[in-house]
């Protein structure tokens, strides 16, 4: 993928676009806190940058967003919180925290949902991700974008994992998420939440034996100076949803909502590419480092797969019913048929 291409696509989008129809009312100023856990480098913090540009320019200042990098708010649950009772205007999260606020979202924390990063991306902009957008406004937020973490793999300092017997008995760090934890307990592990904002210091501390996150918080949180191995398990796609308070957002006028949407969508892409783009330049940094990083064959992905990707699955129907989380798969299955159409 040539990401230089993309970038150009990008931005001759937003130059298309456009200023959109109509002004605010002369000298009616907005401002937007957003609130995000990641470094001011990370692919989710410099889609969210693109947006604050794109969204400044386009309604001449008048509204104002400001980038909070690395939890300087608050951690994700209570950032998402404050955006619900609308004392913080947006905030980005991983999927575990969101499913706090909006339990519709855990057919995401399905281990082995995607195949790929465009499987994925395809999916969530299909009417499965719009459709679990809408059940935000239920709980007072108002989705924007699907900000990109990546796929989540697992460090540690004991072994490499290579198979689903070298999970037995690791003490593995996991977000405050229920559904993470139960497909750690499944694979022989022993979860232990810690919030991301305390990661690094979990890991010096030894307070487990390792970890999971995706590739760019593994290098933005400099994992390898306090652990040894990487092992690719890629067990969950980790997009980090971008929210605004409901009634902040509908409050501002109907042409700002248009240019904050097309800004989100823009700054989503580009966080995309930049993940996608960056991962193999960032795990030869990790092995330059120190790190021991290895492959995990697709025989052992599937074996992993089959230990626990039913019990999560037939816990979240648990809770959602057996429709919901069938219709959603089956959405998946769509898309997946859509790709391969005219080409069998």
């Amino acid at each position: 993928m040539n990401l230089k291409k993309i970038v150009l696509g990008i931005l001759c989008l937003a130059a298309a676009l456009g200023p959109l129809a109509g002004t605010a009312p002369a000298g009616q100023k907005f401002e937007a806190r957003v609130s995000a856990c990641n470094s001011l480098d990370h692919p989710q913090t410099l889609g969210l940058l693109l947006m604050k540009q794109y969204v400044e320019e386009k309604t001449g200042g008048n509204l104002v967003v400001h980038i909070f990098p690395n939890s300087q708010l608050a951690a994700e649950v209570e950032s998402l919180e404050q955006v619900q009772m609308g004392t913080l205007e947006m905030a980005t999260a991983s999927i575990g925290p969101v499913v706090t606020f909006q339990e519709k979202f855990a057919v995401l924390d399905i281990p082995f949902l995607f195949n790929d990063y465009p499987e994925a991306w395809a999916v969530l902009d299909s009417k499965i991700g719009s459709d679990l957008f809408v059940t935000l406004q239920e709980v007072g937020m108002y989705g924007l974008g699907w900000y990109e973490n990546g796929y989540r793999h697992t460090t540690n300092n004991i072994r490499p994992i290579k198979s689903l017997e070298d999970f037995k008995g690791l003490k593995i760090r996991t977000m405050q998420a229920p559904l993470h934890m139960l497909n750690f307990r499944q694979l022989g592990a022993n979860p232990t939440p810690v919030p991301f904002s305390e990661l690094y210091m979990a890991m010096a501390q030894k307070i487990a034996d390792g970890q999971e996150n995706p590739i760019a918080n593994i290098w933005d949180v400099k994992l390898a100076e306090v652990q040894k191995y990487t092992s690719l398990t890629g067990h969950i796609y980790d997009a980090m949803p971008l929210v605004a308070n409901l009634n902040w957002f509908k409050a501002l006028p109907g042409e700002y909502q248009n240019i904050l949407e097309t800004g989100a969508l823009l700054g989503q892409n580009y966080s995309r590419f930049i993940n996608y783009d960056r991962e193999e330049l960032i795990v030869a940094k990790l092995r330059a480092a120190g790190m021991e990083i290895n492959e995990v064959s697709l025989e052992a992905k599937n074996a992993i797969k089959a230990v626990s990707q039913t019990a999560v699955a037939d816990e979240v129907k648990k809770n959602l019913g057996d429709a919901y989380v069938g219709n959603f798969l089956a959405g998946i299955e769509k898309v997946r048929a859509d790709i391969k159409k005219s080409v069998e």
